[in-house]
């Protein structure tokens, strides 16, 4: 979603969205929901659309540019590397730009996923398995890279304090506005010291300084004694949401499922918001954070049904809490539907998701 609520981008297999939709696949959409305009942008720059599927959409402050995974073979010319691609499509100019690619605009050797772009669009964080998109790539995993669309230069983000490739599994990113930071998950052990929990963590990537930072830990610098993922970033780095099944994150807790917290870089304060009004613990999991520009809003997806009164839909619903950066406020919102991963505008805290069937808001 754009910073202002505006725009939204969405990938679906409908085809009755836009005229002339006959290529039976998943495609991104962009929705201006003060027109009502729907508009496809998984097309080439000649307006054609793609020959296979496309995911994952990531948008612009502003709305004009979005990130996107697909298979197309027709997106741009010359893609010959039958792997999954990031693209950027402009919508203003209508061009469509491959963005998994070296330095040297040598396409990828190996499939690429999970676009996170810039708030200007500049910068387009994504994770991949190709091994040729910088020097040296040797680790034989998965790691996060970072392109910069108007250098054309790519940067691999997964590496310690020293520039040293991770040792293991990385993914998940998500980048901040200006971005400089990233956020990511990471199987690895040697990102920074003393990371012997033997479970996926939550690192930042600060690409000034080269410095990489684990957050999933409790307020003392003590790593989680489980899995952590999926994880948002502020606008400014400074906060950073995830969900983790962890249970030594924040005292007292014990409900045994996973829960969704924010790590504050500079106070080093993790606080857990899958809680209710009163600060009691769910009663299940909770999944897919995605946090606001300014860190005062975290929304998530829960099937918990004692987060707010009255929860009897039996289904996982969306959750927007406000954050204060302690314990939530009494603003708790509750919206019931089939929906899950609910995504945050930059600026308002309005919350987007799919499949609507209905909507409650609890104040």
């Amino acid at each position: 979603m754009s910073a202002d609520g505006r725009y939204v981008a969405f990938s679906s297999r409908g085809t009755n969205l836009v005229a002339g939709d006959t290529n039976s696949v998943q495609d991104i959409f962009v929705h201006d929901t003060q027109t009502g305009a729907t508009t496809r942008v998984s097309v080439d720059s000649s307006g054609v659309e793609g020959d296979s599927h496309s995911y994952n959409p990531s948008i612009s402050a502003d709305g004009r540019y979005v990130a996107f995974q697909s298979n197309a073979t027709n997106l741009v010319v010359g893609d010959t590397n039958g792997a999954a691609d990031i693209f950027v499509h402009d919508t203003q100019m209508g061009v469509t730009t491959r963005v998994s690619v070296d330095s040297s605009g040598v396409a990828s050797d190996s499939y690429s996923s999970d676009p996170s772009i810039s708030a200007d669009g500049r910068y387009v964080a994504f994770w991949s398995n190709a091994t040729n998109l910088v020097a040296g790539d040797m680790n034989g995993t998965a790691d996060v890279f970072v392109h910069d669309t108007q250098t054309g230069n790519t940067t691999r983000v997964s590496v310690d304090s020293s520039g040293v490739a991770s040792d293991s599994y990385s993914s998940d990113p998500s980048i901040s506005a200006d971005g400089r930071y990233v956020v990511f998950s990471s199987d690895a052990t040697n990102l920074v010291a003393g990371d012997t929990n033997g479970t996926r963590d939550i690192f930042v990537h600060d690409t000034q300084t080269g410095v990489t930072t684990r957050v999933s830990v409790d307020s003392s610098d003590i790593g989680g004694d489980d899995f952590s993922q999926v994880p948002s970033i502020s606008a400014d780095g400074r906060y950073v949401a995830f969900q983790s099944s962890a249970t030594n994150l924040v005292a007292g807790d014990t409900n045994g499922v996973a829960d969704v917290f924010v790590h504050d870089t500079q106070t080093g304060v993790t606080t857990r918001f899958s809680v209710d009004s009163n600060d009691l613990e769910s009663n299940n999991g909770s999944y897919n954070p995605s946090i606001s520009a300014d860190g005062r809003y975290v929304a998530f997806d829960s099937f918990a049904t004692n987060l707010v009164a009255d929860d009897t839909n039996g289904r996982r619903d969306v959750f927007s809490t406000a954050t204060n950066f302690a314990a939530p406020s009494s603003s708790t919102e509750n919206i019931p539907s089939t929906s899950v991963m609910g995504l945050l505008s930059l600026m308002t805290g309005v919350v987007a998701f799919g499949l609507i069937r209905r909507r409650k808001f609890i104040k």
